[in-house]
């Protein structure tokens, strides 16, 4: 977690946010968004909603987007199994996650791409768990080795067993959701202390243009019941599954977001939601999503600045790159969107380790190398202190014109504490660079994965929860789909 301490980054003024906000409640409340559950078609009914049951589509009016944006919560506590690792959604903090579900990683010892397996969630947990700059214990990868039906409830387990950091969940559909819920609870002591204590969130995301699909809503509802955590999340394709333009784009997003907000304020009001953002533009050329493109970037700026508008707590998808390789394009893509959603003051930055290929895989040098730049995003943050101590006018005055400052007890207080001291990047100089064998970042790296991998252990779980937990695995994976 870092501390933002100076302005925002803003790209929109507050006339043209507003024009926005309009924009949006005229596509809410005109042409409706599709919510493919006939449950939640009946809530929105219930609720003063215009609803046309053949059509599936809701018209929204404003005062239930209004009521809606009074109700989320503005602040609120993401638990994790240490108290002391829970994540705070509140301004002025970010907090750092990795990439979100990908079906791939590159194999640390041949390079190459293959299908991630449970072992790869495992080590990836491990790894989070190690990390210092990220506040989340997620395994990332969608394991391709076990059952499909059972996946969920072997990543909560693995989540739960190897990491002391915040976990998260599946919302596909309401059995999945169920299931990830019920093993938390267990994990938390009760049904009533995870909702006192929520500790399992979950993202969940439209089908772009306007609709939000059946497990979607499913899912989401067991959450909100519990009132653990959702971020809606649209990943709108400007030019493909939205407007071409960045503003039209914009507006489409925040009424398929605030379709969902206002759904899980009726359900029950005061759940926590988060504002989130996953949208860039089509590669017109290719006909795939630009992930690491400056658009996603740009977008976010306004994203940010909408949620902040709303009072609600915001997550953005940075990180990411079109790379299929540790290279320099997967550096510049990584870094330009994420220095852009950390000065944007976004409190939950997703996919900010691990991904390439348009976040399909995850390289696990790559981990190590986006984390340690966080350092530097660390560094950004923390801006430049300014007080008599540091102004240093008796240091100077002391060590006068010619004189060095390395002997100071100044310096020795201080350069800890101002200056970024790297791990893995290279800052020897070239004689020496060659005398230790001239190992590039990613060898570095790798060299790190595996001592990480060698010593780091999460303290153990409690063995009658870990028995408890492992049961209703095999429950699960015995259960037809």
């Amino acid at each position: 977690m870092i501390k933002f301490n100076f302005p925002t980054l803003e790209l929109l003024s507050k006339s043209q946010l507003r024009e926005i906000h309009y924009a949006t409640l005229e596509v809410l409340q005109k042409t409706g968004v599709v919510f493919k559950n006939n449950n939640a078609l009946k809530i929105f009914d219930q609720a003063g909603a215009y609803v046309d049951y053949k059509k599936q589509r809701v018209y929204i009016p404003t005062h239930l987007v209004e009521e809606a944006i009074r109700k989320a919560p503005s602040r609120f506590t993401w638990y994790a199994r240490n108290p002391k690792k829970s994540i705070r959604f509140e301004n002025g903090r970010i907090h750092f996650a990795p990439v979100c579900t990908p079906p791939f990683v590159y194999d640390i010892e041949t390079g190459l791409k293959r299908p991630a397996t449970l072992k790869d969630f495992e080590n990836i947990v491990r790894i989070m768990d190690y990390l210092k700059r990220v506040d989340e214990g997620y395994g990332v990868v969608h394991p391709q080795d076990v059952p499909e039906h059972a996946e969920h409830a072997y990543c909560i387990l693995y989540q739960i067993k190897n990491t002391e950091k915040c976990i998260r969940g599946r919302a596909r559909g309401s059995v999945i959701a169920k299931d990830c819920l019920k093993m938390v609870s267990m994990a938390a002591g009760s049904e009533e202390e995870l909702m006192r204590k929520p500790m399992l969130l979950c993202m969940v995301n439209p089908t772009s243009p306007l609709q939000w699909g059946t497990t979607m809503i499913e899912g989401a509802l067991e959450y909100v019941k519990l009132r653990q955590p959702i971020i809606p999340s649209a990943e709108v394709m400007a030019g493909a599954t939205g407007p071409a333009t960045l503003a039209g784009t914009m507006v489409q997003h925040n009424a398929e977001n605030l379709a969902m907000i206002v759904f899980a304020q009726i359900l029950n009001p005061g759940a926590p939601v988060v504002y989130g953002t996953v949208s860039t533009v089509l590669d017109m050329r290719t006909g795939v999503p630009r992930l690491g493109g400056p658009e996603l970037g740009v977008m976010a700026i306004g994203f940010a600045q909408l949620a902040r508008y709303y009072g609600i707590p915001s997550r953005c998808a940075a990180g990411n790159t079109d790379s299929k390789t540790l290279d320099i394009q997967a550096g510049y893509e990584t870094a330009f969107n994420i220095v852009l959603a950390v000065l944007s003051g976004f409190n939950y930055i997703t996919y900010a380790l691990g991904s390439v290929d348009f976040s399909s895989a995850v390289c696990y040098e790559k981990i190590i190398t986006d984390h340690e730049f966080l350092g530097m995003v660390e560094q950004l943050a923390k801006g430049i202190a300014i007080s008599d101590e540091t102004l240093a006018i008796d240091v100077i005055d002391e060590v006068g014109p010619g004189g060095n400052f390395l002997t100071q007890k100044h310096t020795r207080k201080f350069f800890r504490k101002e200056h970024f001291i790297p791990e893995i990047f290279d800052t020897q100089p070239y004689e020496r660079w060659i005398k230790s064998n001239t190992k590039d970042i990613r060898n570095r790296a790798k060299e790190e994965i595996r001592r990480i991998l060698k010593e780091h252990q999460s303290p153990p779980l409690d063995k009658d929860i870990e028995k408890m937990l492992e049961n209703y695995v095999k429950m699960v994976k015995k259960r037809s789909r």
